[in-house]
């Protein structure tokens, strides 16, 4: 028998042509980019590699070179290197010890007014009230010439309080002071007390400084005059 087509026309044709799925050729694309992209990596780091091998080797030959040049050599000597000492220059020598003498003296009669003051102000009563505060640093004189005077105190102050009780216990309080000495009472006066103020207590105290340079001994010279007396003994003719 003869075979006989029995489909339509049509769909024989669209059986024949058949469109291509856009997401297989999507994929079949990325998939050459992703193998195209990993062969190209593979290259690069081979050749980096590569490189890397070479300048290692490089490296290793010019380290064997300088072991056989460092056997090569000779043994040094294993004894120390004399340091030559550094010799001062005589004239710094001759400058350097005033400036150290000059320090030391001006170190020995420095005089700290801060630490003064700081002890000052933790002794100092609440009902005492300061007027005036003279800080003076005593001064030596020179070696050899006469004293004239009294010493001139470090620390002068002058107030007002409201008992001689208080004017006691400040200086009961300033003989605690480290840094004071002969701290004395110059004056004192009381003023009558009144129906509109109470009585209030003037005070004047003075105090030397430790540290500060003392006065030299007032030296006392005594004058010893010789009176000669010529006899002329006369002889008649």
């Amino acid at each position: 028998m003869r075979a006989v087509n029995l489909l339509p026309a049509d769909a024989s044709q669209r059986k024949s042509i058949r469109k291509e799925d856009p997401a297989v050729v999507v994929g079949s694309a990325l998939g050459a980019i992703v193998l195209v992209a990993l062969v190209a990596g593979f290259l690069n780091v081979h050749g980096k590699v590569n490189a890397d091998q070479k300048r290692l080797t490089a490296v290793q030959t010019e380290l064997a070179k300088l072991s056989e040049t460092k056997r090569a050599a000779p043994v040094a000597s294993s004894a120390p290197a004399q340091v030559q000492p550094i010799i001062p220059v005589p004239q710094v020598v001759s400058e350097q010890q005033p400036r150290l003498d000059a320090i030391a003296s001006a170190m020995s009669t420095r005089i700290a007014w801060d630490r003064i003051l700081r002890e000052f102000s933790l002794v100092l009563p609440s009902d005492v009230s300061l007027s005036s505060m003279t800080l003076t640093a005593p001064v030596a004189p020179a070696p050899g010439l006469p004293v004239t005077g009294s010493p001139q105190q470090g620390l002068v102050i002058a107030g007002t309080t409201y008992s001689y009780d208080a004017v006691a216990r400040l200086l009961s309080r300033l003989m605690l002071v480290p840094d004071l000495t002969n701290v004395t009472l110059a004056s004192s006066s009381a003023s009558a007390a009144t129906s509109t103020a109470p009585s209030v207590v003037s005070f004047s105290i003075s105090a030397g400084v430790k540290g500060a340079p003392a006065p030299p001994p007032v030296v006392t010279t005594t004058a010893t005059t010789t009176a000669t007396t010529d006899t002329t003994t006369g002889t008649g003719p």
